[in-house]
């Protein structure tokens, strides 16, 4: 077996492979490089994007289900599921754009043929669409955009009334909280 010409030759492959190994735990920057691909690491209360996002676990009673990576005009940003299929999208957007974002979002869904519609309470702050209104409950989906110091965020939520109503402000007031602590 120590005549083979092939196991002479793995073990100074393996030497080398156990030495890569040991490099990358003395350097703990190029051990996530990984993490750094994907766009994010790992945080003390969730995560935070490669744009200096802070997206927690949880916010609210919603809980974060998925990351979202940037594309041509969005930076980042996480879906969260919260109750009875209620959903939120936090996203982070070039400094100034937030308003060019809302109008973006307003003109898509005018152009599907969602019916654009005035609420009340904190949910008249935002641009609010019917998306679906043939079931027992009518799904409503409203946009708020918010400009930061750094960045400019927007906030997607989608819920039904009658019955989640009293869910919204509470939500929207976490949702907020989280996005003051980014400045």
């Amino acid at each position: 077996m120590f005549g083979n010409p092939l196991f002479r030759a793995r073990v100074p492959a393996a030497a080398v492979v156990m030495m890569f190994c040991m490099l990358l735990t003395a350097f703990p920057g190029v051990a996530n490089a990984q993490e750094d691909e994907d766009g994010w690491v790992s945080d003390f209360e969730g995560l935070r994007h490669f744009s200096g996002m802070r997206c927690p676990d949880v916010v609210g009673g919603f809980l974060r289900s998925k990351v979202l990576g940037a594309d041509s005009d969005r930076m980042a940003g996480c879906i969260y599921s919260g109750e009875d299929g209620m959903t939120a999208v936090l996203r982070q957007h070039l400094l100034g754009t937030g308003t060019v974002e809302a109008r973006k979002y307003m003109m898509n869904f005018k152009a599907a043929g969602f019916r654009e519609i005035t609420l009340t309470g904190v949910a008249h702050s935002g641009i609010s669409f019917v998306t679906r209104d043939w079931t027992q409950a009518t799904q409503c989906e409203t946009l708020w955009h918010y400009s930061g110091k750094k960045a400019d965020y927007t906030l997607w939520l989608t819920y039904s009334l009658p019955g989640q109503e009293t869910i919204i402000g509470p939500a929207v007031a976490a949702f907020t909280e989280t996005l003051n602590r980014q400045n």
